[in-house]
């Protein structure tokens, strides 16, 4: 039969899983979290004018660079969709503003900074445009002017068969077995947003579902890294009843403890021993019947295993103010 763990043994298993859940999972979900870090920063810099550096030469505009808030995330969220490994990447929308972007120099020649600007919020609202200058017009009638006059003449709120009719009418002068290779669907408009939206959620409920196996496999290691037994040790109800509810109530388990942390240290300072022997303390002394004094007198000798000295007087100090 398996050995069982006493009461001791359970917060020491507790500690250690608590532990190695947070470098584990940290690490997991670190693209995610940069994934949303950069979708936030870009959104905020689409909500922005657009502020790109430009010089005139012979009455014409060339656009040196943009703006890093706007072309930094966005390259971020590119390196990230390679790391996700998000099928037809050279359709999605993050590809075609980038392509948009890099080609915008070229493509605004002859405009103002006005009409550069225009053009661009206007491609960004529709990034299937982007195909438009593909085009092949003779230099007398460069795309770029005609794509803004398309935009300007395009009905508000306008369907795909509206979109598709005043194309045809801008774009009168092309070969009709060009026109026939721009369909409704084009006209069907691919924000950045909607996309960012939808691969965000995606990669978020794979990272949680990845997060709930992690746990999983953290708990079993935990248990049974010392065990000779054959069988897997069952979870004590003890062990799932601290891990579990650690993690349910940590963000008030941390503000309680930060309560009584030095001046201008936050808890996300201590290293990781130290939180999780507080938080498995502290849970004790706010959510179970735990005696107090028991809860505290646990901690000590916790970290007496796990850490020094100094570290022990240190959890003795903040779980004593605790509990006052």
């Amino acid at each position: 039969m398996p050995k069982t763990l006493n009461q001791h043994q359970i917060r020491r298993r507790a500690v250690q899983a608590l532990f190695s859940y947070k470098v584990q999972n940290d690490m997991a979900t670190t693209v995610v979290s940069e994934f949303r870090k950069n979708v936030e920063s870009l959104e905020a810099a689409l909500s922005q004018p657009i502020r790109f550096e430009v010089e005139y030469r012979d009455e014409r505009i060339t656009v040196r660079k943009f703006p890093k808030q706007l072309s930094k995330p966005l390259e971020a969220i590119a390196g990230i969709y390679d790391i996700l490994g998000v099928e037809n990447v050279e359709k999605t929308a993050v590809t075609k503003a980038m392509t948009f972007m890099r080609d915008f120099g070229g493509l605004t020649k002859k405009m103002n900074e006005y009409e550069a600007n225009d053009l661009f919020k206007g491609i960004m609202a529709n990034l299937k445009l982007v195909k438009l200058f593909q085009i092949d017009l003779d230099d007398e009638a460069p795309v770029a002017p005609k794509v803004l006059e398309f935009l300007r003449a395009l009905p508000q709120d306008s369907t795909s068969e509206q979109a598709l009719a005043t194309f045809q009418k801008i774009f009168s002068m092309l070969h009709e077995n060009i026109l026939e290779k721009y369909t409704l669907d084009l006209f069907t408009p691919v924000q950045l947003q909607n996309e960012l939206d939808e691969k965000l959620s995606q990669a978020e409920l794979k990272a949680q579902a990845q997060t709930d196996e992690l746990l999983r496999k953290t708990k079993v290691f935990v248990l049974n890294y010392d065990n000779d037994a054959p069988e897997a040790i069952e979870a004590p109800e003890y062990f799932t009843t601290l891990v579990d509810g650690i993690l349910a109530n940590s963000t008030t388990l941390e503000a309680e403890l930060s309560k009584y942390l030095a001046k201008n240290w936050s808890f996300a300072r201590l290293t990781l021993v130290e939180q999780s022997l507080l938080l498995v303390a502290a849970y004790e002394i706010m959510f179970t019947d735990t005696p107090d004094v028991v809860a505290v007198n646990e901690a000590i000798e916790l970290s007496k295993d796990f850490s020094d000295e100094k570290s022990s007087r240190f959890v003795n100090g903040v779980l004593t103010n605790l509990v006052k």
